[in-house]
């Protein structure tokens, strides 16, 4: 039901907050929704999952480094910006994006460029996602130890005109991975435009 009023909404009443299934990577809870008249109830369930982050890697030539990878939710490849899960001890978003660039890439970057922080589905997850653009990206001195045996990845090297348009028309599937193209697009038009 909507209101058009100016009466401010009031939140739904949340109780009996129980865990249903956890994870390496999530944490499943129920609990009791109700109105705040309590005339109404409804079990939901939501999502605990660790913050994310999502860094767009371009190298001083102007093109975007991204990550090709099987997904096991839609079982298929993707192509996406490199990112994934903040671990329990980084206490700051920017080590985490550094670190899943490393890992995925073998890049590094001096010149990292925090964007705004967003709920990637508010409906059901706690969550949130941290954008970043990792200028002037090279090789790292010492390869990343990461070993992942579920983590292979192929690297993509794009004009970053064209990486925002395959975010635009769908060929980057992984809305967070369009969504940070899209998100740097004023930075990298600032950087890479050349004058008409």
């Amino acid at each position: 039901m909507s209101n058009n009023d100016n009466t401010p909404l009031e939140p739904f009443l949340l109780s009996e907050e129980k865990p249903v299934f956890q994870c390496s990577i999530l944490r499943v809870k129920e609990s009791l929704a109700q109105t705040t008249d309590k005339a109404h109830s409804l079990k939901v369930y939501t999502l605990d999952c660790a913050n994310w982050v999502n860094v767009v890697p371009v190298t001083a030539a102007g093109q975007v480094v991204l990550v090709e990878q099987h997904r096991f939710g839609t079982n298929t490849f993707t192509i996406e910006v490199p990112g994934g899960a903040v671990e329990r001890n980084e206490k700051d978003v920017t080590i985490a994006a550094l670190r899943e660039l490393e890992e995925e890439t073998g890049l590094t970057s001096q010149r990292l460029l925090s964007l705004p922080g967003y709920s990637p589905n508010a409906a059901i997850q706690s969550n949130r996602v941290t954008y970043f653009i990792a200028f002037d990206v090279m090789p790292l001195a010492k390869p990343s130890e990461h070993n992942d045996p579920f983590e292979k990845i192929k690297l993509h090297l794009v004009d970053f005109q064209e990486a925002l348009q395959m975010a635009r028309t769908g060929q980057i599937t992984n809305v967070l991975s369009a969504f940070a193209l899209l998100l740097a697009e004023p930075y990298l038009n600032a950087k890479f435009r050349q004058p008409q």
